[in-house]
């Protein structure tokens, strides 16, 4: 009997000792993803507002919020590094949880409401979705312990649901309404995810309990996520952001191999191999080469992990798309290095291409040509006809110059209707002079133009490098001599740079 009544009590200790340690386990495990998720979504917030806030303002924001997430992770190394989790120290590290919970949904609660543009409703919502998808996904890591979940959810939503109170206007009281409502939908549920939680582990299975919360933390997140068996190489589980990204059906998506969607096998060769060493592979620029009905490309920055899935090995994915940001960055570069009128190069784009072109000239021992093209009488046509037919008439002519030229050939507009075309590889000055003559040609047909017949001629300049110049100024600046001399013989000519031609003497140029 007095053994049984020692069980009696004894034994319901143990698994009040056994769920916290479980539970402290499955809180600190959680961190790393927990902590990649806010630092990403941070990252996102802060890029979207940045044009709306002050910047002293955003980095302030991003600097408390960094102290944070380094916090925490310290407080993951330190767990980690400690071992067993006992019942003596367990309200240790349940303590120090709590505190940077509660620290992260303050920070969170603080950006919400500095983040928020005053009169630009579209981004107060846009932060709002952010913090309710947030917390809708904080909630399945933190469940397990009602204080970690109150004490991230309440600091993290009431300051946000506060400055729409505070503001006036019907969206704004409706706002604040949706987000009390949403808070307590989310604080009951996240009270019955942890009921059911501690009911899994009571009842042994707690490897279904893991598998289920970690899907249930990926499906959340706004980031594209998928695993990989690692065996096999299909994919296992995919989310929604995932599915999304990739424009498949979500039926499908179960049992593909996603090797088909990167645009370089190699990259993807390259991550596994790294994780077969037990490397880190985190934020790498990648291509995914979407094949539908029509080629899409997509840039997204990826980071992989290897886990333990289902019993076997296997890869988790993250890939956050950046297409967007991507293409305006390249479009930003196009239209620093190129004419905006006609979409040539410009003079930045140009001019190192005439450093490349003389570099591998003077390897080669061959030779450079610069050709000045300058419209004649280009103005009276903009005074007579307008500004868009002197405009339409100048992309006809870089489309008519383009046409003369070949692959490794380039034409850049100069700027008015200026245009210089750069030979990389010829013979003799001869090759340059019938290019040259092929271009006036072509730009002495007439142009038909809004209704309107138009001709036009051409002075050109024509300079050889090495024999008319040392180097790219003396290059360009002699190219630029020859076309003006052109100019002074009377326009609609072609002249060959030679020295003495600073004095434009009367008699003109033998160009053989």
């Amino acid at each position: 009997m007095r053994q049984q009544s020692h069980n009696n009590v004894y034994e319901p200790a143990v698994v009040v000792d056994s769920l916290q340690a479980e539970q402290i386990k499955l809180l600190y495990s959680n961190l790393p993803v927990a902590i990649s998720i806010n630092a990403v979504l941070a990252l996102i917030l802060a890029s979207v507002q940045s044009s709306l806030i002050p910047p002293y303002q955003l980095y302030a924001w991003l600097a408390v919020f960094g102290v944070v997430l380094l916090s925490r992770i310290y407080l993951f190394i330190s767990w980690k590094r400690s071992g067993v989790v006992n019942k003596h120290t367990s309200q240790h590290w349940l303590f120090w949880f709590r505190i940077s919970v509660i620290a992260t949904g303050i920070a969170w609660g603080v950006g919400g409401v500095i983040l928020s543009p005053a009169e630009d409703i579209l981004h107060q919502l846009y932060i709002s979705f952010v913090l309710a998808g947030l917390c809708a996904g904080a909630i399945t890591s933190l469940a397990v312990d009602r204080i970690s979940t109150i004490g991230f959810l309440l600091p993290t939503l009431l300051p946000h649901m506060t400055y729409f109170i505070l503001q006036e206007g019907a969206t704004h009281s409706g706002m604040s309404i949706m987000i009390l409502l949403f808070l307590l939908y989310i604080a009951a549920s996240a009270r019955q995810i942890g009921l059911t939680l501690h009911e899994n582990f009571r009842l042994r299975i707690k490897a279904v309990e893991n598998e289920s919360h970690f899907r249930s933390i990926l499906q959340y997140s706004p980031i594209a996520a998928h695993i990989i068996n690692r065996t096999s190489h299909k994919v296992e589980f995919a989310n929604q952001s995932y599915i999304t990204l990739l424009g498949v059906d979500p039926n499908q998506i179960i049992g593909i191999d996603p090797v088909r969607y990167y645009a370089r096998l190699k990259e993807y060769a390259e991550i596994l191999e790294q994780l077969d060493k037990g490397q880190q592979v985190t934020n790498v620029l990648l291509e995914l080469a979407i094949t539908d009905k029509v080629r899409t490309t997509k840039w997204v920055l990826a980071s992989y992990l290897q886990i333990n899935y289902q019993n076997e090995p296997a890869v988790l994915g993250w890939l956050y798309d950046i297409t967007d940001r991507k293409r305006a960055e390249e479009q930003i570069q196009f239209i620093a290095y190129h004419d905006t009128l006609t979409g040539l190069p410009n003079r930045m784009l140009l001019s190192d291409r005439i450093q490349q072109a003389i570099s591998t000239a003077d390897r080669d021992q061959i030779n450079v040509a610069l050709i000045f093209i300058d419209l004649d009488e280009f103005k009276p046509i903009n005074d007579n006809h307008g500004h868009n037919v002197g405009d339409q008439l100048l992309k006809t002519v870089a489309g008519r110059i383009r046409k003369c030229l070949r692959k490794s050939d380039s034409v850049a507009r100069f700027g008015g209707d200026e245009f210089v075309v750069l030979l990389p590889e010829i013979d003799t000055r001869q090759d340059a002079l019938e290019v040259a003559e092929k271009i006036h040609s072509s730009l002495n047909q007439a142009f038909d133009l809004a209704g309107l017949r138009l001709s036009i001629s051409s002075s050109m300049g024509v300079a050889i490098y090495p024999e008319h110049a040392n180097d790219e100024k003396q290059f360009i600046h002699n190219a630029d001599i020859a076309m003006y001399y052109a100019k002074h013989k009377g326009r609609n000519n072609i002249q060959l740079y030679k020295n003495g031609m600073r004095e434009f003497s009367d008699e003109p140029d033998d160009l053989s």
